[in-house]
């Protein structure tokens, strides 16, 4: 029984051990991490802070170009982030121009749509033609009887008209085939 319980308990030392090592290395690399980063943070501070190069005079011939192409090099490297920042926030002030002139032809185009529904109305419905109504003898003896005035349902003038019971019943012209 107690070498059962060695056992287990070296395994668990074993264990332990390793456990400890894996977090000491990442505890290292984090640390190193950090280092790098506060190094490369204290270079960059210092390019941006330093004093200009004054050179002493000789009166050697000196390689201007070479001496402009330095110079011109080290302003581009110091000016590089300021400038990669002014051409994205030129970027996404051309884009946001662009949203808002889309914005505005949507309006426009709401407006001359709704302009358009106005006026299409009036467009599709050409006032109707007044035809004067025809008078045939027999409707005109109707018309003086009251009861006979109204006209009635075109389904009961079609069925008076299929019986033909000798009643004539005028018949409207949507009823005509």
């Amino acid at each position: 029984m107690n070498f059962i319980f060695g056992v287990i308990l070296l395994a668990m030392f074993i264990l332990a051990l390793r456990v400890i090592w894996a977090t000491a290395l990442q505890v290292l690399s984090v640390l190193k991490h950090a280092a790098q980063t506060f190094h490369r943070y204290r270079v960059q501070r210092l390019a941006r802070h330093r004093l200009p190069v004054i050179m002493p005079r000789s009166r050697e011939d000196m390689d201007w170009l070479a001496i402009s192409d330095s110079v011109r090099q080290e302003i581009q490297t110091r000016n590089h982030g300021v400038n990669r920042e002014a051409v994205r926030l030129e970027a996404q002030l051309q884009a946001k121009l662009k949203t808002i002139e889309i914005y505005e032809a949507d309006i426009q185009i709401a407006k001359l749509e709704r302009e358009l529904l106005k006026i299409k109305p009036v467009i599709e419905s050409p006032e109707p033609e007044v035809k004067k109504p025809r008078r045939s003898k027999k409707q005109s003896v109707a018309v003086s009887d009251p009861a006979a005035q109204k006209i009635p349902h075109q389904v009961s003038q079609l069925r008076a008209a299929l019986k033909g019971n000798g009643l004539s019943v005028p018949v409207s012209e949507s009823v005509r085939h």
